[in-house]
């Protein structure tokens, strides 16, 4: 502002100037064409030159550009809320990340928390839990993105190919104690959430031992090719979730080999010391007379519909997964296990 003022009083004092000048000059002029005798019509093509070479036009101009530098100046700064519109974008692109490694936790929530790749004593999933079985020994992979000890040098498409197949970026067959049967039913969406997120976490070095196994896996591939997006289907999305959460782990018996009886899918069974019910729509051993609605209210709160809450190993399944649910992938649970046959098979009797 004072630079503006600055401006106009200087362009009032050359405005003032500048007819004076040539006025003088024009006099001068006359004067000595008078003194010389030269026609007073010669003096007009003389007299527009002072105004052509007179320094004070050229003068004017150039201030000029100056003075209305400064709106060019505050239009340059006025965009400044252009750039921050262009820059609000940012957060919603910001907000993309979150919500992809948010869709890759969730999955991984459900799936148990990857528990059996969890070491207890570097606190986060660096493997190195020991399984051993007539197949011979297997150990749970490091999958924190430690570059030498972990999965750091997968990229977010390999691991999710190893989630579907079991198939190591080298080609090499992972042991089926890793259920990529069951998680070849996710998308390929969720799956490169799911390794998204498990490239977030914290790298922990953690050399974990090769396996000793009597013969190495047979390559797997999946029945159906995984889905581009997951289900919308309500009956279809819950089975993808009751197979991810592996619920048959714990809810169908198993023969006398420790294969899983399929014949009595679901219909509940007894581990270790407790005794899961069967989830099949039976409507008298099971959770036939139950409403959808109930089914979905039971999985994230733990209240029966007639009132009291569940204990034992499912409270403390639906206190870490299940209540973190959303409530159209409860409904969709509740909505695939009103759909399975029901199987007559009361486990609290045997």
């Amino acid at each position: 502002m004072q630079r503006s003022r600055l401006e106009q009083v200087r362009k009032g004092r050359r405005a003032l100037w500048i007819p004076l000048v040539a006025i003088s000059l024009f006099l001068a002029l006359i004067i000595s064409a008078c003194q010389s005798g030269a026609e007073p019509e010669a003096v007009a093509p003389t007299a527009v030159e002072p105004a052509a070479t007179e320094p004070a036009p050229t003068e004017e101009p150039a201030s000029e550009p100056t003075a209305t530098a400064e709106p060019e100046e505050e239009a340059t700064a006025t965009p400044q809320p252009e750039e921050e519109a262009t820059a609000t974008p940012q957060p919603e692109e910001e907000a993309a990340v979150p919500d992809e490694l948010a869709n890759g936790r969730y999955i991984v929530n459900l799936t148990g928390g990857c528990g059996c790749h969890f070491n207890s004593e570097l606190g986060g999933l660096a493997g190195g839990n020991r399984f051993a079985g007539p197949f011979g020994v297997v150990y749970a992979a490091n999958i924190t993105p430690d570059q030498e000890t972990g999965i750091g040098s997968w990229s977010v498409e390999e691991i999710a190919s190893a989630l579907q197949t079991g198939a190591r970026p080298d080609g090499s067959q992972l042991y089926p104690i890793m259920p990529y049967h069951d998680f070849s039913l996710l998308s390929d969406r969720e799956s490169l959430n799911v390794a998204a997120y498990l490239l977030s976490l914290a790298p922990i070095a953690n050399d974990v031992p090769e396996r000793e196994v009597t013969s190495d896996p047979a390559p797997f591939t999946p029945v159906n090719d995984p889905p581009a997006e997951p289900a919308t289907d309500p009956v279809a999305r819950g089975e993808v979730l009751v197979t991810i959460a592996r619920c048959g782990m714990c809810h169908t018996p198993r023969n006398a080999d420790g294969s899983v009886n399929m014949d009595l899918f679901l219909a509940g069974a007894t581990v270790q010391d407790e005794t899961s019910a069967n989830i099949t729509p039976h409507e008298s051993t099971s959770i036939g007379q139950w409403s959808e609605d109930e089914i979905a209210h039971f999985l994230v709160t733990g209240m029966y519909p007639g009132g009291g809450r569940v204990t034992g190993s499912m409270a403390q399944q639906i206190d870490r997964r299940f209540s973190n649910l959303t409530e159209a992938d409860a409904l969709a649970i509740a909505a695939y296990l009103k759909s399975i046959p029901p199987i007559n098979h009361d486990p609290y009797a045997q």
